[in-house]
């Protein structure tokens, strides 16, 4: 930690721009999806973009590149707001389901679709559902080529991702760095700090363990999905009850929730953490 922000209560915060119905499960990630399913981004970006207003936070959008072509005036806004941007991928579907050379042509597409859309540059990538894991464990390894800075795609969990990796930024090589997302330990098992997590553990422990990332300037950064704040959204109408709950669980008032456990925190884009270090 640098002396310049050694005092500084900050942590880093990004969003991942998608909408409600897109999960990695049928139906969803069907192609006619777009088609089948409501279409209440903008009602979501206005809310996560108020959010943002509200607590003095700039932060690093993932954007999905099928959606910044639907709603390029929805991408410029979060641009012009002083948002960063990063590529979530071309669309929804998780990096381990193509073999390598598929990643990287997706990749390198959707990375100039929302560059061109957005009018500027995304040097940050996060695959969906955390798939940079599986048969796509190593593909990190193309991102320095395809012009990213760093990666926030391995979560250090079972099932999302491998325990055994690291909980805090480190790099992947010279030229990468891995953010990972923010977790905690919870009795015997390590339980995310982003989706059903963040609105579903005891507030004063969440508020205790923010704090204490940031404090230590940790540099793990919170993950939030804008349709979150969409009380208003219409229930999945296919899911496994696992789908249902990390969906779903206590969506209303989440807003609220997050205002009061964030408050007098620095939330910052992942860009501006890394750009601090030595």
């Amino acid at each position: 930690m640098t002396s310049a922000t050694s005092s500084v209560c900050r942590l880093p915060l990004s969003l991942d721009w998608e909408d409600w119905y897109q999960l990695c499960c049928p139906p969803y990630d069907a192609p006619d999806a777009h088609e089948k399913f409501e279409d209440r981004l903008a009602i979501a970006t206005d809310l996560a973009l108020g959010l943002c207003d509200d607590l003095g936070a700039k932060a690093t959008w993932f954007c999905l590149a099928d959606q910044a072509a639907r709603h390029p005036e929805l991408l410029r806004r979060i641009v012009d707001q002083g948002h960063r941007i990063g590529l979530h991928g071309l669309d929804h579907a998780r990096a381990f389901e193509f073999d390598r050379a598929t990643f990287v042509r997706r990749t390198q597409d959707g990375k100039a679709r929302i560059e061109d859309l957005g009018g500027a540059a995304a040097s940050g990538f996060r695959a969906p559902e955390w798939s940079l894991r599986g048969a796509a464990e190593d593909y990190w390894r193309e991102l320095p080529e395809l012009g990213f800075t760093f990666d926030s795609s391995r979560a250090p969990l079972k099932v999302l991702g491998d325990p055994r990796w690291p909980t805090r930024p480190c790099r992947l090589s010279a030229d990468l760095w891995e953010l990972p997302p923010a977790t905690m330990r919870l009795l015997a098992w390590r339980v995310p700090l982003w989706g059903w997590g963040l609105r579903t553990l005891p507030r004063p422990l969440l508020r205790s363990r923010l704090m204490a990332l940031a404090k230590a300037d940790a540099g793990t950064p919170l993950d939030l999905h804008p349709w979150e704040l969409d009380e208003g959204q219409p229930p999945l109408p296919v899911a496994t009850r696992g789908h249902r709950f990390a969906h779903c669980a206590r969506l209303k008032g989440f807003g609220t929730r997050l205002r009061k456990v964030m408050r007098g925190i620095a939330l910052v884009s992942l860009e501006e953490w890394i750009g601090d270090r030595p």
